[in-house]
């Protein structure tokens, strides 16, 4: 409803990014049936709480959902110094960014270490309907993607989404080949040729930790284990952990 779409306005005017941000629409419904909300340091506490109380899934939560009307909303720390009254008669401040844009960007980009985004908590019966919650009762990112556009989309069948994709060095005795390793919600695992678009190799699922496992060595390199064969990859992003937690978090839903 209108709250919502209020606190999500918020979050964007603040941030100058979506509050469920994420590598596709699977992983961004995901993020918002678990309320993983990240705020970044510069969100005032003031800030925090008012967008998280808007985001609540319950609207009779939200700030001016209750029987009190829009008064609890108008009510909150937020909105201090404001003169509801006159406020058509005001001029708008126009207020200088106290951060970097590149600093902003950083703390949302980063894909090794997410302590920028503060705890990252949330609670854990609503936590529990997206399947990736840690044992502290916080959510963890699932994936992201570095390229996708609609050409891959040939690869995949009717209804299937993707998870994760991007671009990886495949390592071998003698040589490493680039490839696109794509992740479905399917779900499958494949690796593509990114010049001819032609599957190169179809990594055999298993939701059994046993029959499919993920190790990771450095943030740049994993290694993906099947019964009869190891598959050694390079993600020059930095995202072998990301791709563990992405594998995983289908296994286990």
């Amino acid at each position: 409803n209108d709250l919502w779409a209020l606190g999500c306005t918020l979050y964007q005017m603040i941030s100058g990014t979506s509050p469920f941000k994420d590598a596709s629409e699977w992983l961004i419904f995901q993020r918002i049936i678990a309320r993983d909300i990240r705020f970044p340091n510069y969100f005032s506490p003031e800030a925090r709480d008012l967008i998280d109380k808007l985001l609540d899934v319950d609207p009779s939560r939200r700030p001016g959902g209750g029987a009190g009307g829009y008064a609890a909303l108008k009510n909150h720390p937020f909105f201090s110094g404001i003169d509801w009254n006159r406020l058509r008669e005001e001029e708008g401040t126009i207020i200088p960014p106290t951060l970097a844009l590149e600093q902003r960007q950083h703390d949302h980009d980063s894909s090794w270490n997410p302590s920028h985004f503060g705890d990252g908590s949330v609670r854990r019966n609503e936590a529990n309907a997206a399947g990736a919650v840690s044992d502290s009762g916080s959510i963890t990112r699932l994936a992201s993607i570095d390229s996708f556009d609609s050409k891959w989309k040939q690869l995949l069948e009717a209804g299937e989404s993707v998870v994760m994709i991007s671009m990886v060095k495949k390592l071998q005795k003698l040589t490493n080949k680039k490839v696109q390793l794509i992740l479905t919600d399917k779900p499958k695992l494949i690796y593509v040729d990114p010049a001819k678009l032609v599957v190169k190799g179809n990594i055999i699922w298993s939701d059994n930790p046993n029959d499919l496992s993920v190790q990771v060595t450095d943030p740049s390199h994993f290694k993906i284990t099947t019964p009869k064969k190891v598959f050694s990859f390079e993600d020059g992003k930095q995202k072998a952990m990301q791709w563990k937690k992405a594998i995983e978090a289908l296994q286990s839903r």
